[in-house]
């Protein structure tokens, strides 16, 4: 049980929290945790927009209240013995109250400084981690998410009736770590690490007045378009330089990195811009293209 006074309102709230785990062999483990929990607003959720003359404190939500959730978890882990490997799963709902809604605009967020709307999540987690080669752990995810929210009547409007997705709702990412090494000179290590995730959501834009020649652009339907895929490759390796090398107690490692192998194009936002003719022309922003990378690290 955790008791917390948040003193900018003077509001009391108790959270509580059980967990189990059971071990019924030497291979697999069950687990599982039920738990309240409330998360008092920051700074920037109780920020509003202040009134002219008013300075931003005057602006501030005093009567915001927590968010709260509940979550359940439910999992186990089995380890394979011939492989030295270990499997692990999670599922896991997520029921959420007194919501402070937020956008995304490019990659700043913006509260609605209000309880708004209630909200949603579940998903499933999966690992299969282990030893591919001795003492060097390398392994695979895959998760799976749905995140929902719904306004609140007060603050409903046509674009975001329903239940619409939240701005986390990313259904699906794998990732993938393997490591190895040379056999013949264990002091050089090899790594591939691989991550794909599928599109985020956004609100795009629809048309609204004509001013002059060009029509204004105004939020549509809440979240209601997807970016498209992340994906990217990165691969190194690194060189481990013992203390008999340098002749001194250090030890060195050095790490070479191609990020992003493919150049793979990974769009985080996007802009609309009007052209001469007041055509809006959408401006994507994108993530870091392939790049090398290289790193000394010195353990005394």
């Amino acid at each position: 049980v955790r008791v917390d006074r948040f003193d900018f309102n003077g509001v009391w709230t108790v959270s509580t929290y059980a967990s189990f785990t059971w071990k019924p062999n030497t291979i697999t483990t069950w687990f599982g945790s039920v738990g309240r929990y409330h998360q008092a607003p920051t700074y920037r959720e109780l920020r509003g927009k202040p009134e002219i003359g008013e300075s931003i404190l005057g602006a501030l939500n005093t009567s915001l209240s927590s968010q709260r959730s509940l979550q359940i978890v439910l999992g186990g882990e089995y380890f394979i013995p011939s492989r030295r490997f270990f499997f692990r799963a999670e599922a896991w709902l997520k029921k959420i109250d007194h919501l402070i809604s937020y956008d995304i605009e490019n990659v700043r967020v913006l509260y609605s400084g209000e309880n708004d709307a209630t909200g949603q999540a579940y998903g499933l987690d999966m690992q299969l981690r282990g030893e591919l080669v001795p003492g060097m752990e390398s392994w695979l995810n895959y998760s799976y998410l749905v995140a929902r929210e719904e306004f609140g009547s007060a603050f409903r409007t046509p674009n975001n009736r329903g239940r619409v997705a939240r701005p986390t709702d990313q259904r699906h990412t794998v990732s993938l770590f393997v490591q190895d090494y040379i056999p013949s000179d264990p002091t050089w290590r090899l790594h591939l690490r691989t991550l794909y995730g599928s599109g985020l959501p956004y609100t795009p834009p629809v048309p609204g007045e004509q001013i002059g020649n060009i029509v204004e652009q105004i939020p549509g339907d809440r979240h209601s378009a997807r970016y498209t895929r992340f994906f990217r490759f990165d691969i190194g390796a690194t060189k481990e330089i013992p203390p008999e090398r340098t002749g001194t107690r250090m030890r060195m490692e050095l790490t070479a990195e191609i990020l992003n192998l493919f150049d793979m194009v990974n769009t985080v936002s996007y802009s609309w811009v009007p052209d001469a003719a007041g055509i809006w022309q959408r401006i994507p922003t994108r993530l870091t293209p392939r790049t090398v990378n290289v790193r000394l690290s010195v353990r005394f």
